[in-house]
């Protein structure tokens, strides 16, 4: 049986976890992904996460506001891959809804026995818009105290490749998850697709990580080359530099990350 072409990826540098001050001196000038391990093992959804995720469930449920929030659902076949339609670059392969985080997450539970669940995901929620009082129940002193966090709440899901032109920081809180990232020079090898229309601003890659039709897309075997791979668990961090491509899967029945954006040329 032949492996897989991202099975032997170099693995992202790991450190535990830095102190503000070494973050700012070390990691973010150097403008390299690091994954940060145990950021944030004592964050109370992590704590609830990491002894059963139907406790997290309940933690978001109890916090959040009825606020609505856009929801993509995708068919079981798709394997949680949010992309284009097949052959139709002007549609997607999955639909938008709209729901508060209680009925999300019931929908999230509805599909938890199912062999072949639909994938669902509610993305890039600012967390106080919707989770009064997260920011002071979960900080994290490596960013500006200015930039708040986002909260992404899924089950197994794929965002496609793309990148932020600002600094990233992602931290998953529940769940596992594995990030591929491609520096900027990979750009040429990752066969992007048009500006317009995009799932959510940013230009995709077409080719699929964990499925590389390598015959379509020959060139992405050079991307691959300098692909850099890591697995996070609740607790773990890890900083994507500005312009760095990276492909997010997550890989358990119910997922939450939550992510710091921010520009530290103009932070500085």
């Amino acid at each position: 049986m032949s492996s897989s072409p991202t099975e032997a990826l170099t693995p992202i540098r790991e450190r535990a976890a830095p102190t503000p001050e070494q973050f700012r001196a070390e990691i973010l000038p150097s403008g390299q992904p690091v994954v940060m391990r145990a950021v944030a093992c004592d964050w109370p959804l992590v704590v609830a996460g990491r002894a059963d995720p139907h406790k997290a469930m309940s933690m978001l449920e109890k916090g959040a506001n009825g606020r609505l929030t856009g929801v993509l659902r995708a068919e079981p076949e798709l394997e949680g891959r949010f992309h284009y339609a097949e052959g139709d670059l002007q549609s997607f392969n999955y639909v938008r809804g709209e729901g508060n985080v209680a009925g999300i997450i019931a929908a999230l539970r509805g599909e938890e026995a199912n062999y072949r669940p639909s994938a669902i995901a509610a993305q890039s929620m600012i967390a106080e818009a919707y989770f009064p009082g997260f920011v002071q129940t979960h900080r994290l002193s490596l960013v500006p105290p200015n930039v708040g966090p986002r909260l992404w709440i899924g089950n197994a899901a794929k965002v496609a490749t793309h990148h932020d032109p600002i600094e990233n920081i992602a931290v998953v809180a529940v769940g596992k998850r594995r990030f591929t990232l491609f520096p900027p020079s990979a750009e040429k090898d990752l066969y992007m697709g048009p500006k317009e229309p995009t799932p959510a601003g940013a230009r995709i890659s077409m080719v699929h990580v964990t499925a590389p039709d390598l015959d379509r897309y020959p060139s992405f075997a050079s991307a691959l080359d300098v692909a850099q791979q890591a697995d996070l668990s609740p607790g773990d961090a890890i900083f994507i530099p500005h312009d760095w491509y990276h492909h997010v899967e997550a890989l358990d029945r119910f997922n939450v990350l939550v992510n710091y954006w921010w520009d530290a040329e103009a932070a500085a």
